[in-house]
């Protein structure tokens, strides 16, 4: 995968999918318990605001604000506490998410951030997994959002973490609202959740009644064998997106500046592969062989000894 740049201040849609697209993920009470503690503990040790969450049966999908410029980290931590703790719930010992990386796309705009919300809040709908998204027995942010709570506290699992060890007994998720919607009152901010969940719930349902399928529902998702996979054959990806942006020049703006960081960090990549020092790298370059660089420096440029 092409290294992304990271910078303080984006918004992003994280997914990361279990090995093998196995139902690792499913839900039950032990399951939402870990997922929640884990993203509350990773979130505020890294200073992530969370805008939404969803665990699926083999997948998670995130919607957070990187304030610090350290996403990288916060999702290393978290999917690492995730994978051990859930490795031992299920009584197993080998990889616990897939070997590909987790994939995060910048959302450029107010509106493609909505748009991301909501995609993650109705991925079980229009996953044919349940009716109403708020049917979905798993972990997810949207009660929340509908019923205008910011937090939740949820106290330390009982499996994998140590009874006196140095994680917190308790740790408390807090939903922010993205940024590009602060003009809105709470009440006018959850309806407008509300009635796009509802909307995405409609179109869901014309497309399956059209097709002739119908909802695999509860009982058979908490009845699925963790390590069944999906019937459905996916195809294998030709590409990981980068950035979503429904204006086209945006777009257009985003994508060159990206590709243009990816020739500039390459080449001074090469410099320095080549011996040379004090090789400057292009702002937003995350790692380069144990230096973390995302900081701009005074002429917008990073250096690396």
């Amino acid at each position: 995968m092409r290294p992304r740049q990271v910078i303080a201040g984006l918004t992003y849609l994280m997914t990361r999918r279990c090995t093998q697209r196995q139902f690792l993920l499913r839900p039950d009470e032990v399951v939402e318990d870990i997922v929640l503690y884990c993203l509350a503990v990773a979130a505020e040790r890294y200073g992530i605001s969370l805008n939404a969450y969803v665990a699926m049966s083999n997948h998670e999908h995130l919607v957070v604000r990187d304030n610090l410029g350290n996403f990288p980290e916060f999702l290393a931590y978290h999917h690492r506490l995730v994978a051990m703790a859930m490795n031992v719930h299920r009584g197993r010992c080998e990889n616990f998410w897939a070997a590909e990386p987790p994939n995060a796309v910048h959302l450029v705009e107010a509106h493609d951030r909505f748009a991301a919300l909501i995609y993650v809040l109705a991925n079980p709908v229009a996953s044919d997994l349940v009716e109403r998204a708020i049917d979905w027995p798993g972990a997810s942010s949207l009660a929340l959002h509908i019923s205008g709570r910011t937090t939740l506290t949820v106290k330390r699992p009982r499996l994998f973490f140590l009874r006196d060890g140095k994680m917190p007994k308790e740790a408390t998720l807090h939903i922010a609202r993205l940024d590009g919607f602060e003009d809105l009152t709470e009440e006018e901010w959850i309806a407008k959740i509300d009635d796009a969940v509802c909307s995405a719930e409609d179109r869901a349902r014309h497309v399956r009644r059209a097709a002739g399928r119908c909802v695999v529902g509860r009982k058979a998702i908490l009845r699925a064998v963790p390590t069944d996979t999906p019937k459905a054959v996916e195809g294998r990806r030709a590409s990981r997106p980068f950035l979503a942006c429904r204006n086209l020049l945006r777009r257009a703006r985003e994508a060159a500046a990206y590709f243009l960081f990816q020739r500039e960090r390459r080449a001074a990549w090469l410099r320095t592969r080549a011996g040379e020092q004090d090789v400057r790298f292009p702002f937003g370059t995350y790692r380069v062989w144990g230096f973390f660089v995302t900081r701009p420096p005074a002429d917008d440029l990073c250096l690396v000894a």
